[in-house]
């Protein structure tokens, strides 16, 4: 990036909190990135993205970074408030920089939304004073009016503009960390090649014979190429080959009731639905809340607004 760029950067004020709104809450790392490279700011980053998936938007590196996740991962911290607030406020204790803490959306639907906001209204009043800005990445249109209102007024947005276009994200940084290569194993059953990223398709299941480790760890990559949450998995492959396949089945039933639900979410768009097919979708890859979100397709699909 040339000088001028660098110089067009601007950095929040330390001391506060700020939200960061975008119809894709992970756009923004593009400007992390910038801010680290060429500010040489010091970035703290807790996120929804495995550690592979985030080396494809941050330099690994030379940023301090949390996977929230309960993986057995040594880079995982469990997604619950309290646990961040705790690595949070043990981090601000001393020097100064950049909090980003994304997931926002995923954290509301895990512990509901006014604890969410008393999380946040938390660590504003011990950010007061310190050199460390937490910033907070998400969706509008995954929340609703008065909620979006509400975060706004804790946390006030900060625009940020990207000075160059999105990194390809099928290439990892210059100094992201190469992922270790998962040994094959030999299975009585192929698994084909992942489909484009964003297409919601049904897979072929997986037999409890054929479901090793590393199968298990490519059909994994599968559904996180699509956008899906299947963290959980992670843990699975630690497991014994029946409790393996049992928490496979489990998510698997979960993967096929969202693809079931995108189709049905592309007809609601059809029909003039956008915002909420928004919400909806945004929902639908998380695994979370698939029983309201085929209720609401219901009630819409049947005339019922």
């Amino acid at each position: 990036m040339s000088a001028s760029a660098a110089g067009q950067l601007e950095l929040p004020p330390a001391g506060r909190v700020f939200s960061v709104l975008a119809e894709d809450p992970r756009a923004p790392l593009h400007w992390l990135a910038m801010v680290e490279h060429e500010l040489r700011a010091r970035i703290v980053v807790y996120s929804r993205l495995s550690p592979q998936r985030l080396g494809q938007h941050l330099p690994l590196d030379s940023i301090e970074f949390k996977w929230l996740s309960e993986s057995m991962d040594p880079h995982a911290l469990p997604p619950s408030l309290e646990r961040i607030h705790h690595a949070i406020s043990t981090r601000i204790a001393t020097e100064g920089g950049i909090v980003w803490l994304d997931g926002v959306e995923y954290l509301i639907q895990r512990q509901g939304f006014d604890a969410f906001l008393a999380f946040t209204r938390s660590i504003a009043d011990e950010m007061n004073g310190t050199e460390w800005t937490l910033m907070l990445p998400f969706t509008p249109l995954s929340l609703n009016g008065t909620e979006v209102a509400h975060l706004r007024r804790e946390a006030v947005p900060f625009e940020i503009k990207l000075q160059a276009p999105l990194p390809d994200l099928e290439e990892p940084l210059e100094h992201s960390p190469t992922p270790e290569p998962i040994e094959e194993e030999a299975a009585p059953e192929t698994i084909p090649e992942g489909p484009r990223a964003g297409a919601l398709v049904m897979l072929s299941t997986i037999a409890q014979a054929a479901l090793s480790p590393a199968v298990l760890s490519r059909r994994k990559a599968q559904w996180e190429e699509m956008g899906l949450e299947v963290s959980e998995l992670g843990h699975a492959l630690t497991l014994d080959s029946v409790a393996r396949h049992e928490v496979y089945i489990r998510v698997e039933e979960k993967v096929r009731r969202a693809v079931e639900c995108e189709r049905r979410i592309q007809m609601i768009e059809m029909r003039g639905h956008s915002v909420e097919a928004v919400k909806m979708r945004f929902r639908v890859l998380q695994l979370t809340g698939l029983t309201k979100v085929e209720e609401r397709l219901d009630e819409i699909l049947a005339g019922e607004l």
